[in-house]
C-alpha cells in the first residue's frame, strides 16, 4: 500500500485537479490507515480485508476523533480502494460493505445580511497596503460562492468584465460559468487597476497575489478574513466556506431557484444544494417563533 499511495495522490492532483488542501487531507487519511495496518499486521494491499477497516474505525473512535472526521477519513479510503480496483491492484474492494454514520448533519453556518454588511464595511474602511485586494476577495467570495481553492486558482484570462462572468475551474477539472454582481466586479476591477502589480516583474497570471507576487494560498485568504473580522464589531467566526454558505442561503432566501444555486456553486448533485433549504426553513421557523406572541410557551406566563 505504501508505494501505491503516491500514485493515487498524483492522480488526484494531476487528473482530478484537487486543491492542495484536499490533497493533504487524503494523504493524511491514507497515512493514518497505513500506520495502523503496519502496527497491527500487514499493509500489503492484497491482505487488507473488511475486518481490518472495521478495526481501523474502532481505533479512530478510541482516539476520540469526531464522527464527522472519521466519516471523512473513510470517504478517502473508499476513493482509494475504488481507484485500486480500476488499476487492478486488488481483486475486491474491502471498503465496499463499510458503513458508518456521522450522525445528524449540522446545518451550515452563515452570516445574516446585516452581519455581512458589517464585514464589507470594515473591509472597505481598512487602511493598509492590500486594502483593495482584501475587499475584492471578500466581495467575490460572498457574491459568487466560490470555494477558496477556486478563488486562489482564478487567473486573469478567466475574467470577462464586460459580461461580468468568471470561468471557474472546479472539482474534477470541470469548468462552470459564474456571474458576478456590479459591486463585486467593481471591487475586483479596482484591485486590478489600482493595486495588483503589473509588468514583466509579475510572472504569475493569478488574479490574487501575495507580497512576493506569487499566487495567494488558502491560508492567506483565511488570515485576510480574520483580519477583516477583527476590524468589525462581530464576535462570530469566519472562514471562506462560511461565505459560500452565506451566498447560497441569501440567494434562496431572496427567491433564487435551487437549480440556479446548484449550477453556480458547482454541485454535481442537487442533494448537496438542498441542505440550504433546511437552513432557510429553519430561519423561517425561528422568525415565526420570535415574532408570534403565541408561538412559544416560553414567551409568556400565566
Amino acid at each position: 500500500m505504501e508505494t501505491k499511495i503516491p500514485v493515487f495522490i498524483d492522480y488526484l492532483r494531476d487528473e482530478r485537479r484537487y486543491s492542495e488542501q484536499t490533497i493533504k487531507a487524503y494523504t493524511r487519511d491514507l497515512t493514518d490507515l497505513l500506520e495502523f495496518l503496519n502496527s497491527s499486521g500487514s499493509s500489503d494491499l492484497s491482505d487488507i480485508q473488511y475486518q481490518d477497516l472495521r478495526l481501523f474505525i474502532v481505533y479512530l473512535t478510541e482516539r476520540g476523533l469526531a464522527r464527522t472526521t472519521i466519516s471523512r477519513k473513510l470517504s478517502s479510503l473508499r476513493s482509494f480502494f475504488k481507484y485500486a480496483m480500476r488499476q487492478e491492484w486488488v481483486l475486491q474492494d474491502p471498503s465496499h460493505l463499510l458503513e458508518y454514520s456521522a450522525g445528524k448533519n449540522r446545518l451550515p453556518e452563515f452570516f445574516y445580511e446585516d452581519e455581512i454588511n458589517q464585514l464589507l464595511q470594515a473591509a472597505a474602511t481598512m487602511e493598509h497596503g492590500h486594502k483593495y485586494r482584501d475587499l475584492a476577495i471578500l466581495e467575490l467570495l460572498y457574491a459568487t460562492g466560490l470555494r477558496v481553492s477556486e478563488l486562489c486558482d482564478l487567473t486573469l484570462d478567466r475574467i470577462n468584465g464586460s459580461l461580468q462572468i468568471l470561468r471557474v475551474m472546479g472539482k474534477g477539472n470541470k469548468e462552470r460559468i459564474v456571474p458576478v454582481g456590479d459591486t463585486a466586479m467593481r471591487s475586483l476591477q479596482e484591485y486590478l487597476s489600482l493595486e495588483r502589480p503589473r509588468g514583466e516583474d509579475v510572472g504569475s497570471a493569478s488574479v490574487f497575489l501575495n507580497d512576493q507576487g506569487d499566487p495567494i494560498q488558502p491560508h492567506h485568504v483565511r488570515q485576510i478574513l480574520d483580519n477583516i473580522l477583527k476590524e468589525s464589531a462581530l464576535t462570530t467566526a469566519i472562514h471562506p466556506h462560511k461565505l459560500r454558505h452565506t451566498f447560497a442561503t441569501h440567494m434562496l432566501n431572496n427567491g433564487a431557484d435551487m437549480r440556479t444555486v446548484q449550477e453556480i456553486l458547482g454541485h454535481v448533485n442537487l442533494s448537496s444544494t438542498q441542505i440550504y433549504t433546511h437552513v432557510t426553513k429553519e430561519q423561517l421557523r425561528q422568525n415565526y417563533l420570535n415574532a408570534h406572541p403565541r408561538a412559544s410557551r416560553h414567551k409568556y406566563t400565566d
